[in-house]
């Protein structure tokens, strides 16, 4: 079977709901969601897409229960069916539509009952009628509680199975009734539009959802070869040895959790060697240092003193590995602002020093946006900063031909 969709359509894109669970975000925004998470993919796929938006906190909720009309909607986007406000409700469209095709009957969601939880077996039933396929005859379940499976969903689990887009769990069994999660959807949604897809992302590849191989390059060609101050290498540098930090000044709690949760995605990075918290300064090879306006003014040659900058990453690196770094953050601005500063200027730290005037949901965007977690196509320039296929010193040449065949 083909790919269900290459990209929606201009007007699926624009839809958006009325319902506090698809408060409009962008993957850019999901603070919960980061490399090495095995939703990581599924979840920033189906979000660039449009299919599923996250909070308005800047989260996903991953392991959140996936109601009704939600899971109703998000296939209807996959397909381009009806969605929208009807009956005085924001998903009654897309419902009525469900009913009349056969997605799923009063039987399974009694009318009205829209945010009722979605199980496992619902979910397949949903989707395979959806989408339409069917399974092979003879098709088996290996699944342990197979036999647990309703009649009535039993075909839709073996349709989905047959095709590959459900698997069991590490303990043999499907877990039928267990409740859908909107991780799980993501990957169920992921898997129905790639079917057997040439070509798809495969185990290894560096991967950013709604972006190209070639754009994923020269952002990571303008970042991560040169610095925005001082001197430059113009090749790959980056940390060999465990980044340990250790923090000065007057952080607020919101600055410490911002740091925290951008460490612990950066940690999850494969072949990124670790950051955790020293136990003095002194055992620092990284120090960061909360200061007001006038601190930021002296602490280099290289800053004008009248420039208001929010944020300032000083790294010493030999033979383009880097040994010792310094993160100043200015205290003078909002705390919505610092949010962005904490983290743009924890992930230059890492070898990525060069802003750029390219894509404002990025981090390392060159002039103020609300951008205050790394985008897919940020994350995918990390991972591939720290990929073993890279090594310090490559320059541009070298790295566009080591990262060719690792970069889709």
């Amino acid at each position: 079977m083909k790919k269900i969709f290459s990209g929606l359509a201009a007007a699926a894109l624009a839809l958006s709901l009325a319902s506090g669970a698809f408060a409009q975000s962008d993957a850019a925004q999901l603070s919960d969601v980061s490399p090495g998470s095995w939703f990581y993919e599924p979840v920033s796929e189906m979000v660039a897409s449009g299919v599923i938006t996250g909070y308005e906190d800047g989260s996903f909720r991953p392991d959140q229960t996936v109601t009704a009309v939600e899971l109703v909607t998000m296939v209807a986007r996959i397909i381009g069916a009806p969605s929208g406000e009807s009956g005085g409700f924001w998903g009654g469209l897309q419902m009525d539509h469900a009913y009349r095709s056969g997605w799923i009957s009063e039987e399974d969601v009694p009318r009205g009952e829209y945010s009722a939880p979605v199980s496992r077996e619902l979910a397949c039933k949903l989707l395979s009628s959806a989408v339409g396929v069917g399974y092979p005859a003879g098709t088996i379940l290996p699944f342990s509680d197979a036999g647990s499976i309703a009649p009535g969903y039993v075909g839709g689990v073996m349709a989905l199975y047959s095709h590959g887009i459900i698997t069991g769990f590490e303990d043999g069994a499907f877990h039928p009734q267990s409740t859908l999660t909107r991780a799980q959807a993501a990957a169920l949604l992921y898997r129905a539009v790639n079917l057997d897809q040439d070509g798809a992302p495969g185990a290894g590849e560096i991967y950013a959802a709604g972006y190209t191989a070639g754009q994923i390059l020269d952002h990571f060609c303008t970042v991560a070869l040169g610095a925005e101050y001082g001197d430059s290498a113009d090749a790959v540098i980056r940390w060999a040895e465990p980044l340990l930090y250790y923090i000065e000044g007057a952080a607020t709690d919101a600055d410490l959790a911002k740091f925290g949760a951008i460490a612990d995605a950066l940690n999850s990075v494969p072949g990124f060697p670790g950051l955790s918290e020293a136990g003095s300064a002194g055992e620092a090879n990284l120090r960061i240092r909360f200061v007001d306006s006038e601190g930021m003014a002296e602490i280099s040659e290289d800053v004008d003193p009248g420039s208001a900058f929010n944020g300032y990453v000083t790294i010493w690196w030999q033979d383009y590995e880097i040994s010792r770094g310094d993160i100043y953050y200015n205290t003078d601005i909002p705390q919505s602002e610092r949010d962005g500063v904490i983290v743009e200027e924890l992930c230059q730290s890492l070898g990525l020093l060069t802003d750029t005037y390219d894509y404002p949901e990025s981090v390392f965007y060159q002039y103020h946006t609300d951008a205050a977690w790394p985008s897919t196509l940020d994350w995918a320039i990390i991972q591939l900063l720290y990929r073993s296929e890279l090594a310090p010193g490559m320059d541009e040449d070298a790295v566009r031909a080591a990262a060719a065949s690792i970069v889709r």
